[in-house]
């Protein structure tokens, strides 16, 4: 099974509060550029550096996102098909009525629609994320972090 893999899993790697065990053994780790672009973002150099090499390792490969987004990187023109916006309208709703406040809900938004489109698995340690795929039929390899 192909996994799309939430760029907060990438953070708990590195920090050793997820062991690599924890993934599914039988996927294929697949993420777009928004995660990356979300790691890049990173204003540690050292620290953004240490995510870069930790999403190249566990990465299988990188697809384009479903929704084309000016202001969200790794979402725009050659990074991203064209699409209704249906399904990413959707998923970003249901995250803001669970949480409003966070920042980076379309990010969650665009990345959880690859995986809702492609009928791809999603890894993530956010909660609000993992009830809304689920709540979208998007199978959910959901990994709390205390």
């Amino acid at each position: 099974m192909k996994y799309v893999v939430d760029t907060n899993i990438f953070n708990h790697l590195l920090d050793g509060r997820l062991p690599s065990s924890a993934l599914p053994v039988n996927g294929e780790f697949i993420a777009t550029n928004v995660q990356r672009c979300e790691l890049e973002r990173t204003s540690d150099g050292s620290r953004r550096a240490e995510l870069l090499k930790t999403f190249c390792r566990v990465m299988s490969d990188i697809v384009p996102t479903e929704s084309f987004a000016f202001d969200i990187p790794g979402s725009g023109f050659d990074e991203s098909r064209w699409s209704d916006g249906k399904n990413v309208s959707t998923l970003k709703c249901a995250l803001d009525a669970r949480n409003n406040q966070k920042t980076n809900n379309w990010q969650d938004a665009i990345i959880a629609e690859v995986a809702l489109v492609h009928g791809y698995g999603l890894i993530t340690s956010d909660h609000d994320l993992a009830v809304v795929a689920k709540q979208q039929g998007i199978h959910v390899h959901y990994l709390p972090i205390c």
